[in-house]
């Protein structure tokens, strides 16, 4: 073979060469545009991502403020609840001293009476000069007039029970 097929063959890849170029070209222009379009898509999905932990965050927030609102009311409560426990005590305290103020009251009284009863038996049967009614009079008063065992205890300033354990005890006073 000649020299000239040397160059025949030369020239033949140089122009294979030419056109294969070009599509080189385009496969290299087209992988930038999927190298771009990737990149587009991944900086969308970063933007998203971003806004709902953006969300989450304030959610999130918000949910701990409604959590320390509530814990605020609940102290609250518990701070109501405790005082008027307190002054229910205090209440039921002072209650247990005038009870037992009234039964020592009346312990006495009953002594008494069993005493005067003794001294009585001998002699003529006089009413005790220190009796129930006379000790309580605005209270028979009000009994009298027929008012209720409520009504008498608020205008005596007595409790219930004790405005109760008078009259039973003023009755026991009469019938002995």
């Amino acid at each position: 073979m000649g020299p000239w097929i040397y160059i025949v063959l030369l020239g033949v890849a140089a122009v294979l060469y030419a056109f294969m170029l070009p599509k080189r070209r385009e496969e290299s222009v087209s992988s930038e545009r999927v190298v771009k379009e990737v990149e587009n898509t991944l900086e969308g999905y970063m933007a998203e991502i971003q806004n709902e932990n953006e969300q989450l965050v304030e959610l999130v927030s918000q949910m701990k403020q409604e959590l320390r609102a509530k814990q605020q009311e609940q102290q609250e409560q518990v701070s109501d609840l405790r005082q008027r426990m307190l002054v229910m005590e205090q209440k039921m305290i002072e209650s247990e001293t005038r009870l037992r103020t009234t039964e020592d009251k009346l312990v006495h009284a009953a002594s008494l009476s069993a005493d005067r009863a003794a001294a009585s038996s001998e002699a003529e049967v006089s009413p005790p000069v220190d009796s129930i009614k006379s000790r309580y009079a605005e209270l028979f008063d009000l009994h009298g007039q027929g008012k209720s065992i409520d009504m008498i205890a608020k205008a005596t300033g007595l409790q219930r029970g004790e405005v109760q354990l008078i009259i039973q005890l003023a009755k026991q006073e009469e019938s002995a």
